[in-house]
């Protein structure tokens, strides 16, 4: 599937209805702030639709602190959202070394390849249901919550802030209730 890159406007792929945001998959890219975020919480609820196959493990994401260039998997850090690893993280590199951070005492990063770090246990719900998912950035810290559980959490030592990603990997996904709502700073 080629990479149509960032997609703007009204197509077929990023689309609004009945106050969901329907991501179709038909070709792989992104939707994009053009404003780079620090200090928030982001929530957001999505499901996955159905397809013809049930051996199909659906994949999609949600980039944050996301630099540098404007690109498909641009250097950002990656809130999986793939079926049976809602949670995870990836570290995506785009054109320059990946993000350096620390989970518990150990380091990840700073390399010029994808690193996926998984989170401490799964709280997925099964296909068909709506997952909720929220991400806390504050200062150097992140966290990652699935359906109110926190399932990963660390520091970023390279960023605190950046640009906001929702990818399209080949899978009709629907997206519900987006809110992103201001921190205080920690300064």
């Amino acid at each position: 599937m080629k990479d149509e890159g960032k997609i703007d406007g009204d197509t077929d792929v990023f689309r609004s209805h009945d106050g969901c945001i329907n991501i179709s998959g038909k070709k792989t890219g992104y939707l994009s702030t053009e404003q780079e975020y620090a200090n928030f919480q982001l929530t957001f609820s999505y499901r996955w639709a159905e397809t013809a196959n049930p051996e199909v493990i659906r994949n999609s994401g949600l980039i944050y602190h996301a630099i540098g260039e404007d690109r498909m998997w641009c250097n950002g850090m990656e809130f999986q959202m793939q079926q049976g690893d809602a949670g995870d993280l990836w570290l995506i590199p785009g054109t320059q070394p990946n993000a350096s951070i620390q989970v518990g005492e150990k380091p990840f990063g700073g390399v010029s390849k994808g690193t996926r770090i998984t989170k401490t246990e799964g709280n997925e719900k099964p296909l068909g249901e709506w997952n909720e998912m929220k991400l806390i950035c504050l200062g150097h810290t992140f966290e990652h919550w699935v359906n109110d559980k926190k399932v990963l959490s660390g520091v970023t030592i390279d960023r605190i802030k950046g640009k906001i990603q929702f990818e399209s990997e080949g899978h009709e996904v629907w997206i519900l209730d987006v809110k992103l709502a201001k921190l205080p700073s920690t300064h």
